[in-house]
Formats: C-alpha cells, structure tokens, sequence
C-alpha cells in the first residue's frame, strides 16, 4: 500500500527526486514507521497538519524556486512540515527555532545572525537558503539523502560515529542507513519514515480529505534597507501601515528593533515601499527608537537597568551604541527597547 502511496507522490515530482525514488522506502520496518505515522497525522494530529498545510502556501513558491535552482529533491519543500509545521517562529525545547529549526551554534556558522535582537533563523526567507546550504554539505559528506536527512537531524558527528562503529561503510548508500539505523537515537530513526509520511500526505491531501483547506496566499511584500536602530512603530509610520503588519513579515526582529551596529533589510507589505526611505529619513533619529527612556539615577549601573527591564545587557547596550558602562553617568538618558508602558519609569525606590 504505501509502496504505492510513495510512487504516486513521487510521480508528482518527476522520476528525478531521489528520496521519494529509494528502493530502501519499501523496508518493511521503514513501511512501518510510515505507516505509524500516516495513521498519527491523520488522526491525533490532523488540525496540527492541516495548519502546516495551510502556512505552506506562504512559502512553498520560494521553497520550491530554490529547490529548483539548486538541483535539489523537490520534496525537501515538506521537510518544514515536520520540523515547524512550517510555522517561523517555532522554537523547540532544545533552543532550535524556525521553519528548519537550526540550533544557534549551527545558524551561525551557516552565517545567519542570532543574538537577543536578531534571530534570523526566525526569518523564513533568510532561513531558507542557509538551510539548503548545510543540506548540501551534508549530502557531499554523506551521498545518501536518508543519511542526509539522518545527519540533519542528530548532527554529522552522531552519524558519522555510527557509520564507524559499523566498520566505516565505504558505500555510503541509503542501505547504510538502515544498517545503522538502530544504533541513532529513536528521534533520528524515526526522522525518514516520519519525513516520507509527510511527503505522502502533502503530496496528495486530497486523498486524505485535506482538500478543502483555505490555503495561505504567497507573501509578496516589498523590502527596504533601514540604516541604524529603527522600532518597528517608526518603520511602520514610515510606510503607512500598521504595526502589526510590520512585525508580521519581521519575526526576525524579536524587540521590535533593528540593531545599531548594522544596516537591515526589513520587509514592508506590497507596495509600501514606495518613498519609504525619505520618510523614514523625515524622522528624528531619537523618534525612530524612542519605544521608551530611561533617565540613569545615581548609583545606577547598565547592568541593573538591564535587569530591572528584563533585558539583556547586549540588548541594552546594541539600543545604546554610544553609551558606554564604566562612564555611565546620572541623568543619560537610555532608550529602552520595548513596549511603552509596560515598565515603570524611574524604576520605584528600593527596586535594586
């Protein structure tokens, strides 16, 4: 049954995709998995997959561009769906976050930006052609997509380890996965036959009723570099929408903030870009970042102002480049970035 699920999929796809095409698919104990997982998506957890399927239309026409630009299997587009529902601000326990869900040590050698202001791999369009990068480095180390996807999801060290403890592996093929299959953590054995499930069902969701969902349009949007700190309530002024709008298609910025340190390409919805720049140039440059101020009493430090607002000293001082800790002094006012009325301000006596 499922051997003829896969092809029917794989046939949508063309004969090229590799994952879908693997001989290793009709396993009898990958079969299983698939199955388990069939059964579990279209049951206990319907409305969780028919919501990816539903924010997959946002995204699936990029996806898919790149996909095809790269020479990539094109099902690769529902690797999101088992990672984040293709939900962009996913985060997981283990500190992995957005569609990919890439760990921070990981985006950051892939070159996104990850600190408390910024968190690009929250940024579906940045995000996404990091992610193809590591996936082919990985599939160059390891010429086996279910090794591949395998390594995506334990890391290549974990894999590798495997592979050596089996004697080394000098084919390294998709039935060295099953080999080793047993030797990976349960999450990591689960990872292809939870990946293949997944590539049935969206491949083909009107064979499991999955039809009549309201897809989410494609984003379009128009894009605009903001030189310096900017809060998304400026950014929004200047484009003439509304703030939710803003941090919609800026997830990225997670205080509602762009940093000091560097220039930053935000996305404003389709057609606000036009004389953007001057606009936001029009505004005073405290305006822009201005969310709310703090004016230093004596013998307050950076690092206590820091805490009473909740904030990181990094945030802190990335919304106040030119403040510097040791020459803090009484009356500087700091701006503060996040919601205006959320903290009072002076912090009360005694606070520290």
């Amino acid at each position: 049954m499922n051997g003829q699920r896969i092809g029917t999929t794989w046939l949508r796809h063309g004969h090229s995709d590799p994952i879908l095409a693997s001989s290793e698919t009709h396993d009898a104990a990958i079969q299983e998995r698939i199955d388990w997982w069939m059964g579990y998506w279209d049951t206990r957890a319907r409305a969780r997959f028919g919501r990816a399927l539903v924010r997959m239309g946002r995204y699936e026409h990029f996806v898919d561009s790149l996909l095809a630009a790269r020479r990539l299997p094109a099902s690769l587009r529902y690797l999101p769906i088992i990672e984040a529902s293709y939900n962009p601000t996913a985060e997981s326990r283990v500190g992995a976050a957005g569609l990919w869900q890439f760990m921070p040590r990981t985006a950051r050698w892939m070159g996104l930006r990850v600190d408390d202001l910024v968190d690009e791999r929250l940024d579906p369009f940045a995000a996404t052609p990091r992610a193809l990068d590591y996936l082919e480095r990985l599939n160059a180390q390891f010429p086996s997509w279910f090794l591949t996807l395998a390594a995506y999801n334990a890391g290549p060290g974990r894999v590798g380890r495997a592979i050596r403890a089996l004697g080394g592996g000098d084919v390294r093929d998709d039935a060295l996965f099953l080999k080793i299959r047993g030797s990976l953590p349960p999450q990591t054995r689960d990872f292809v036959p939870k990946y293949l499930a997944a590539a049935i069902i969206a491949g083909d969701p009107a064979s499991f009723g999955f039809d009549g969902l309201a897809r989410d349009r494609r984003w379009l949007f128009d894009e605009a570099q903001v030189a310096g700190a900017a809060s998304v309530e400026a950014i929004a002024d200047a484009a003439g929408v509304p703030v939710a709008e803003v941090e919609r298609l800026n997830p990225h910025l997670r205080l509602g903030l762009t940093p000091a340190d560097a220039p930053t390409l935000v996305r404003l919805p389709l057609g606000s870009g036009v004389e953007f720049a001057d606009r936001l140039a029009a505004i005073p440059r405290a305006a822009r970042v201005a969310r709310s101020v703090h004016t230093v009493a004596p013998g307050e430090t950076l690092w206590e102002i820091a805490r009473y607002y909740r904030l990181s000293l990094e945030e802190l001082r990335t919304a106040n480049p030119t403040v510097e800790p040791k020459r803090l002094q009484v009356g500087t006012r700091l701006v503060i970035p996040g919601r205006e009325g959320v903290y009072a301000n002076p912090p009360p006596k005694g606070h520290r």
